[in-house]
């Protein structure tokens, strides 16, 4: 979906098969990259991660190739 004005990313990552708060926790430990749950808004943002993008672009480049890393293809 084209953003029109935010600096959150509310990313769908359900087809890697691991829960939110697992994805979470991969991208800490391995990528060292820090994204919100989706479960910290309840039980519907199961399978789903918050991402703030509010940062220089080339750290957020540094940050998806990080996650690009580490999550299963």
């Amino acid at each position: 979906v084209p953003m029109e004005g935010t600096y959150l990313v509310w990313a769908d990552i359900s087809a890697f098969g691991m829960t939110s708060d697992q994805v979470t926790e991969r991208l800490l430990t391995e990528g060292r990259v820090m994204v919100s749950s989706g479960t910290i808004y309840g039980q519907a943002g199961e399978g789903f991660i918050r991402i703030n993008i509010a940062c220089p672009r080339e750290r957020m480049m540094e940050g998806l190739r990080r996650m690009a890393a580490v999550l299963p293809r």
